[in-house]
């Protein structure tokens, strides 16, 4: 008799799931991002004792009064900047808005609050620096996410004042 095969731990599925989503959106990403006129950029934060990754996506003909800082989806577990590249490519380019899309550790292998001090920490950077990042020093910033970014973005509102709106995508 053949034993059974092994339950796949959580671990495992995450990993899958993750593994997934990259391939699926790489796909999309593949046919759309070569459409992005402007200059792509990637960059580490330090903040939290670690390096957040973040990509900058400057259109053509920016606009540099203001810069959005997006955070991605995906349940805090799965998706990655990477898999939101796309979206945040012709929001650039449709804005001529500077973005910036912010990576943050994801569980299940980091605990809540991680992702959300990531992101906040990474936005309190960008806040104190906008003009490293290529906007003028009385440019407005704001937020934006996806699913679990909105959350990101909602929150992180409510807790810096100085953010100074919220770009909500339906």
């Amino acid at each position: 008799m053949q034993s059974p095969p092994p339950t796949p731990t959580n671990e495992n599925r995450v990993t899958e799931t993750r593994e997934q989503a990259e391939l699926a959106h790489a796909k999309m990403n593949e046919k759309l991002v070569p459409t992005f006129k402007g200059t792509l950029q990637e960059q580490n934060v330090n903040v939290n004792s670690t390096e957040i990754p973040i990509t900058i996506y400057t259109p053509v003909d920016v606009n540099k009064a203001k810069l959005v800082i997006f955070f991605h989806g995906g349940g805090f577990t799965v998706c990655s900047r990477k898999t939101h590249q796309t979206i945040v490519n012709m929001l650039a380019d449709a804005t001529k808005t500077i973005w910036i899309s912010v990576e943050y550790r994801r569980g299940p292998e980091h605990k809540f609050p991680i992702w959300w001090e990531d992101a906040c920490e990474v936005t309190r950077h960008i806040l104190e620096n906008k003009e490293s990042y290529g906007v003028n020093s009385s440019a407005k910033v704001g937020l934006a996410g996806d699913s679990a970014g909105a959350t990101l973005s909602a929150s992180i509102c409510h807790t810096l004042k100085n953010i100074d709106f919220q770009v909500q995508l339906a």
